[in-house]
């Protein structure tokens, strides 16, 4: 049986594992702590498995609100252009991403980029209808309507032509231009709606602030809200209070299964990215008998992992493992760090949440 690794800390460029042992008395109280653990997530874990990667975003009924618009074959996401093209691509968080739907009479709706309030229009192209963004004028070329195929996968036909929303030839890659076609069965013309905001209910607090220096409180404080409040948005977490403390005696920072976060006097990791990439080790990442199983061999392994990271990028991309952590956007260096991998690392994590790693 393989035990969990419950503190992570890494120095520099390298990383490295170890156990504090004055902070865990002896490992029968680490075995039984994992253990109780495990007990407590058991009967969320079964439903977990059941998930694949479009249901890492549980497809959403159609109804006023703003949502991601995911192809269900791609599972990439509709995208507008600075060029007022349609695209799809690996999901991001930015607001190009995000489609404001408005109900119209006759259960038709317009479909309006967030960015730049552009909406979604049927347009006639030398050789066959497109779709472009355009300014909005509610004429019927720019006029949806969502019929059901099952699942909450959605048609997306529109009012003048009465054509689908489809990826031709059921394309996989980035950037590629979504137009319209006779209505069909195929997965490329089948949409889900996703939230663009989850209400995850992870929260956090001091186990004591006395004796830290009042710059490093803020710093922390900040970087623990603002990382709680990224978690929180990007998925579904249950209620859980994570501890965090100051201990000038760590390098870096370091943190558990058991959902201790300790941040050491360096300034320059008392940051978000920090913050999150130690939440992930709260998650299970390089820190469980799972997570040591589904990355043996270096490659992670599980379904929902993988069907992620095909999304995010390209059928071909994988998740990376080793010392405890995992790349692609696992945050472990500052180079990392960007809105857009910040929005992919949460839902890997959630993804290999959902594979049994926590």
């Amino acid at each position: 049986m393989r035990f969990p690794v419950l503190n992570l800390k890494y120095t520099g460029l390298m990383f490295f594992t170890s156990l504090n042992i004055g902070q865990f008395a002896n490992n029968d109280n680490r075995i039984a702590v994992h253990d109780k653990i495990s007990a407590m997530h058991s009967a969320n874990h079964s439903a977990k498995q059941s998930q694949t990667m479009l249901t890492i975003e549980p497809p959403q009924t159609v109804t006023n609100g703003t949502f991601y618009i995911m192809n269900c074959n791609s599972a990439k996401s509709l995208e507008g252009t600075d060029q007022n093209k349609i695209t799809q691509s690996g999901g991001t968080g930015a607001a190009n991403q995000q489609w404001v739907l408005h109900l119209l009479k006759g259960n038709y709706y317009s479909i309006t980029n967030s960015q730049n309030n552009r909406a979604l229009t049927a347009t006639k192209g030398a050789e066959a209808n497109t779709v472009t963004a355009s300014d909005y004028t509610g004429a019927t070329n720019q006029q949806w309507k969502f019929t059901t195929s099952g699942s909450g996968h959605y048609l997306i036909v529109n009012r003048a032509d009465g054509k689908a929303l489809e990826v031709p030839q059921s394309a996989l890659n980035d950037g590629s231009e979504v137009s319209l076609q006779t209505s069909g069965s195929g997965e490329n013309q089948q949409w889900i709606l996703a939230k663009t905001k989850y209400n995850g209910q992870v929260t956090w607090h001091w186990t004591s602030t006395e004796g830290v220096p009042a710059d490093a409180v803020t710093r922390i404080t900040n970087a623990m809200n603002d990382a709680c409040a990224r978690y929180n948005a990007g998925a579904d977490w249950e209620p859980r209070t994570l501890n965090v403390s100051y201990n000038p005696g760590v390098p870096t920072a370091d943190a558990n299964v058991i959902g201790n976060i300790r941040f050491g006097a360096n300034p320059s990791f008392q940051s978000t990215r920090t913050a999150m990439h130690e939440m992930g080790h709260c998650y299970g990442v390089g820190q469980t008998g799972n997570w040591s199983n589904l990355t043996d061999g270096g490659t992670y392994s599980g379904a929902n992992g993988i069907a992620a990271i095909k999304a995010f990028e390209t059928q071909n991309s994988k998740i990376s493992g080793g010392g405890g952590h995992f790349w692609p956007y696992g945050l472990n260096y500052d180079n990392e760090w960007s809105e857009a991998g910040a929005f992919r690392h949460v839902k890997i994590v959630r993804s290999m949440d959902l594979d049994g790693v926590y």
